[in-house]
């Protein structure tokens, strides 16, 4: 039986300290652990390296509102003396400390009778609430370091203004807090030392572990990179960056970067699609914003431009930033985020308050880089797989094809040993004819009508339109896209090129051979394919019929024999054999059918300079038809 819950217990009031301990998220960020590949900072080898991190965002969002602390107040008139912060942590005490050389006014608020030092540590109190300044700061909510001391086990602040010091310690989450000690000093600064509550922030143990110092480590070395007014210390080692492109260095050697007085960008190749390290006043913007998009579309927009003229292709905007990795450090005015954890800029373009226009010196050196390159390469990668796709449709229509209805096709007429079976693609009818009249029961046969497609110059369209290859593909069993594993693999074992012994019979049999050559190089391993020899002259002695396969083979004889009385004939091409021809030329296969042997690299090379297309192979064709 369901025990309904009294109207006490449905409905609760909480204090502030309350609710953001009870719904974090909405304050700090999540503090369930969070596993990704992410940057981190080297300091022995001052370099940015990537590996894989599980850390809380919690905790890396409650340093940063304090180290963002110093950071706005040394762009502020009156602490523009403050040029250096000093971070000091240790996993093993858990204790972080932030010092600057700024120092708070140690002076009581009268409306409020509070020390500033007091309350500004306090939820919804700060400087940042007067938005008719054109402020460069990154707080916005009056809340910052205030949820540090909430999510701290003990949070003390020591400042002094050159006049009086402070002293005072938060504990219990914020909830308890020692009276202030003010005394006299001279000096000027600003340290917050506090116990992260771990528990509280998604960690098991009450210390640092490793991947969670390598995040805050990582954050000290962005504070130095995005604002070289400043000394940036950590534990007594300065972290030296001069400029925002040293500060990218420590990620790449090779990007382009261009820069005014308040933006700066630089962009590199990505071999892992679009990504970016980006900053807005100094804060990280994790997931992004509008400051990634007003960069990028200005870049985007000028390579779609330089494609369309150059290469004739239009690129979809997306396709080209894919190559892009961004790096951006924005100074915008009264920034805006879509939460306190300052991850997502939603700022507009028109209020930013400040602006950057991409310059074309820019992009002609983004043209030159390995980025457009990349593009290229990518575009004629895709179009290669939209031509494969097209061509494996084909696999689809050849297994329905009826193989009756190809005309010209006479099938063999061995039903149970096929890899022994032969198909003989020939040149022209009148072969055909003859073949048909002298095969064997293992022998088909298909004439070609004139020379082949060139199956290496030929476009996809040229292909899938061309009867003679996917009738191929129909007859043979051949896939695209698929190897021959073995001959039983396909409805003849045996692939043979018949053609004529002269120019145009040799050329057929290169296009064939380069057709094979293109789609399926393993038959020629597998010993599949075949060219048969057919003589060359035919002569007459009384009963006997002597054939001869090379004119000097015949004049040889000719000069043996003198005294013999013969008539020849000149067997200009395989229509001019007979069928009594072909069955003598059949009785001697062992002799006539000439194995294509698997070829070495370099006669490869030659099918693909003498019957390629591109400008390369042209070149080379003409040189070696010289040396020829």
């Amino acid at each position: 039986m369901t025990k309904f819950k009294t109207i006490e217990q449905r409905f609760r009031k909480l204090d502030e300290i309350s609710h953001v301990l009870l719904r974090p998220g909405r304050y700090v960020g999540s503090v369930t652990p969070h596993t990704a590949e992410t940057w981190t900072y080297d300091v022995e080898a001052n370099k940015m390296v990537k590996r894989e991190l599980t850390w809380s965002p919690a905790l890396l969002k409650i340093f940063d509102e304090v180290i963002s602390n110093s950071v706005d107040f040394s762009k502020t008139e009156e602490g523009k003396h403050l040029d250096t912060i000093k971070v000091t942590m240790s996993q093993t005490s858990a204790e972080i400390s932030i010092w600057d050389n700024g120092g708070i006014s140690v002076v009581k608020h009268k409306e409020y009778d509070q020390y500033i030092p007091e309350m500004i540590f306090e939820l919804r109190s700060g400087s940042n609430f007067d938005d008719t300044e054109d402020s460069l700061a990154t707080g916005q909510n009056g809340e910052g370091a205030a949820l540090t001391a909430i999510f701290s086990e003990e949070f003390t602040v020591k400042t002094a203004d050159g006049k009086n010091s402070f002293v005072q310690t938060r504990t219990e989450n914020s909830r308890t807090i020692s009276e202030a000690v003010v005394k006299p000093s001279a000096k000027k600064f600003t340290e917050v030392l506090f116990i992260p509550d771990f528990v509280r922030l998604g960690m098991e143990d009450d210390t640092f572990s490793d991947d969670n110092y390598a995040r805050l480590v990582k954050r000290v070395a962005d504070v130095a990179g995005c604002n070289p007014h400043l000394h940036i210390y950590l534990n007594g080692k300065r972290i030296k960056i001069n400029n925002f492109s040293d500060y990218v260095k420590l990620y790449v050697d090779d990007f382009i970067h261009e820069e005014n007085e308040h933006w700066k960008v630089a962009i590199t190749n990505s071999e892992e699609g679009f990504s970016h390290v980006s900053f807005v006043n100094g804060t990280e913007t994790i997931t992004g914003g509008n400051h990634i998009w007003y960069i990028s579309e200005q870049i985007v927009g000028k390579l779609r431009e330089y494609f369309k003229k150059k290469h004739k292709v239009d690129v979809k905007p997306a396709d080209i930033r894919n190559h892009f990795l961004l790096f951006i450090d924005a100074a915008i005015v009264r920034p805006r985020y879509s939460s306190q954890t300052k991850e997502d800029l939603i700022t507009e373009a028109k209020a930013f308050g400040t602006s950057i226009e991409i310059s074309d010196k820019f992009i002609q050196k983004v043209i030159k880089s390995p980025i457009v390159q990349s593009v290229l390469d990518w575009i004629e990668a895709k179009e290669h797989a939209a031509e494969a796709a097209k061509l494996r449709a084909l696999n689809k229509d050849s297994d329905k094809a009826n193989l009756r209805k190809i005309t010209k096709f006479t099938d063999a007429s061995e039903k149970i040993d096929r890899r022994n079976c032969m198909l003989m693609v020939c040149e022209g009818d009148s072969a055909a004819n003859s073949i048909l009249s002298a095969r064997t029961s293992m022998i088909g046969c298909y004439p070609l009508k004139g020379k082949p497609i060139n199956a290496m110059g030929a476009t996809t369209k040229e292909l899938t339109d061309n009867k003679e290859f996917t009738e191929l593909l129909a007859i043979t069993g051949l896939k695209i896209g698929q190897k021959v594993k073995s001959p039983d693999d396909m409805r003849f074992g045996k692939f043979v090129i018949v053609a004529d012994s002269d120019a145009d019979g040799r050329h057929i049999t290169g296009l064939i051979v380069a057709l094979i050559r293109k789609f399926w190089p393993e038959m020629f391993t597998l010993g599949m394919v075949y060219r048969f020899q057919t003589p060359l002259m035919k002569v007459q002695v009384g009963k006997d019929v002597l054939y001869f396969d090379s004119l000097p083979e015949f004049d040889s004889w000719v000069k043996k024999n003198p005294k013999k009385k013969f008539t020849s004939r000149y067997l200009k091409g395989l229509g001019t054999s007979t069928a009594a021809d072909f069955k003598k030329y059949f009785s001697e296969m062992d002799k006539n059918l000439i194995q294509l042997t698997a070829p070495e690299k370099a006669d490869f090379d030659v099918v693909d300079m003498v019957f390629g297309k591109d400008v390369g192979s042209s070149d080379r064709r003409k040189v070696w038809l010289d040396i020829e």
